[in-house]
């Protein structure tokens, strides 16, 4: 017998007095052929007394939940930056094992993902729900080229929209008001964040040995987030960047500032410590105390950028 359950196809029949079930996902037509090929065999074996047919449904099935292929999609990527990993796994822990966890991956349909994807976008950005969905996409990619099941329900969920960041550079005057305004001991940091274009995680991960001030020269080659260190964001970032007299000055105040880091690097908080986390705070202060309007600190970035494209395409205050 064939018979549908929500969107989904299966066959029932009788092996030894007991009833088995086979699924096959989405796809009426390989149902109704396998249930023809089953009656063909019984024709045959009613003819010869030799009956294989429902050999198919007593072979042991393997059926995992989403939480197992999960650890085994992250147990077979260990080359993975721990960054990525970690993110990985706090994905995993806060939104997709509560919803997808103890359901088997074959039992997952396309408007549980559907249904799923709606939810988290009413919590989170756009951008954040499509990286949350990647991964759930990723995991049950591996799962369909496995056979562990027919179709890959995420297949038919499109991307949310994501709306474009804003670039909002400050004028090079806004800038030098700015910078008067942070507390002293992360004037420097923020100084070669303006005037450098380094990401915070990079200049987080600088150390004195990266600093070359007989070729007055920068080497980015990691990043650091949430106390862990790996590789820059991509290939390309791993570069040397000038630096600049204002840069190097900041530098030299960095040095002088009396707060040395045990591992040598160059920006501390003001104990010591090696930084973990964005000082947007800090930041934030300083852009109220100039009376300029709020921009995220990422916009540094961005400010440099503009200013290298107002100089010229060359690097400003060189």
């Amino acid at each position: 017998m064939v018979s549908g359950r929500g969107n989904n196809w299966y066959i029932s029949v009788k092996v030894n007095g007991r009833r088995r079930v086979k699924s096959f996902g989405r796809d009426r037509k390989a149902a109704e052929l396998a249930l023809a090929e089953i009656l063909k065999h019984r024709a045959v074996a009613n003819a010869t007394n030799v009956w294989c047919g429902l050999a198919e449904f007593t072979k042991p099935k393997t059926r995992k939940t989403f939480a197992e292929v999960a650890e085994d999609y992250l147990a077979e990527r260990a080359s993975l930056k721990y960054s990525t990993l970690r993110g990985y796994r706090e994905v995993l822990k806060n939104y997709l094992l509560p919803s997808f966890g103890k359901m088997e991956v074959s039992d997952i349909t396309e408007e549980d993902v559907a249904r799923f994807q709606a939810e988290v976008s009413k919590s989170v950005s756009a951008v954040r729900t499509n990286n949350i969905m990647g991964l759930l996409r990723y995991i049950m990619k591996v799962c369909q080229r496995r056979k562990l099941i027919s179709e890959n329900p995420t297949v038919g969920v499109r991307p949310l929209t994501e709306k474009q960041p804003d670039i909002d550079p400050l004028t090079e005057e806004e800038l030098d008001l700015a910078l008067s305004k942070i507390v002293p001991h992360y004037r420097p940091l923020f100084t070669c964040l303006a005037w450098t274009g380094a990401r915070p995680n990079e200049l987080f991960a600088l150390r004195w040995k990266d600093i070359d001030f007989k070729r007055s020269e920068i080497r980015i080659n990691k990043g650091r987030v949430r106390g862990a260190e790996d590789l820059p964001k991509t290939a390309s970032s791993s570069r040397i960047v000038p630096m600049l007299s204002i840069v190097r000055r900041a530098i030299e105040a960095a040095k002088q500032q009396g707060t040395a880091s045990l591992d040598g690097y160059v920006f501390t908080t003001k104990n010591g410590q090696p930084i973990d986390k964005h000082l947007d705070h800090v930041w934030r202060t300083a852009l109220r105390k100039a009376g300029l309007r709020h921009r995220p600190s990422y916009q540094l970035r961005h400010t440099f950028a503009s200013l290298c494209l107002q100089n010229g395409g060359r690097y400003p205050r060189c």
